[in-house]
């Protein structure tokens, strides 16, 4: 049983890296896709909530009113690297991110709606 979970556990770990290569540009800028966090697929959100990565800056833009939103960014082994509450919308949250890899942001709003995109910080 041990076994089939660390199995597991490394299977969503390569897919995540996997995901987020084929989600970034090596230009160094790249629009992330946001896509709804559902079991059956996704349904994307880019038009109202979108983001963006220039060299180690992330902005994530709230488009249109979706109420407040909680933002998480994580490195590609779970680990969380800054979080940050957007109470007001339309609006837009900045995040610093000192080192390159790969990486997820998370956004939850207020109606429970879950929202993620893959991103790549380069040196």
């Amino acid at each position: 049983m041990k076994k089939l979970v660390v199995l597991l556990f490394v299977m969503l770990h390569f897919g995540y890296i996997i995901e987020a290569k084929e989600n970034s540009s090596k230009e160094g800028f790249d629009v992330i896709g946001t896509k709804e966090n559902t079991v059956n697929g996704y349904q994307p959100r880019t038009e109202s909530i979108s983001g963006d990565i220039t060299g180690h800056t992330l902005t994530i833009t709230f488009n249109e009113n979706v109420g407040i939103a909680h933002i998480i960014i994580k490195d590609s082994n779970g680990v969380y690297i800054d979080r940050e509450n957007v109470f007001s919308t339309p609006d837009y949250a900045t995040f610093y991110i000192a080192d390159a890899g790969y990486y997820r942001m998370d956004v939850t709003l207020s109606n429970g709606e879950q929202y993620y995109g893959y991103f790549r910080v380069e040196l």
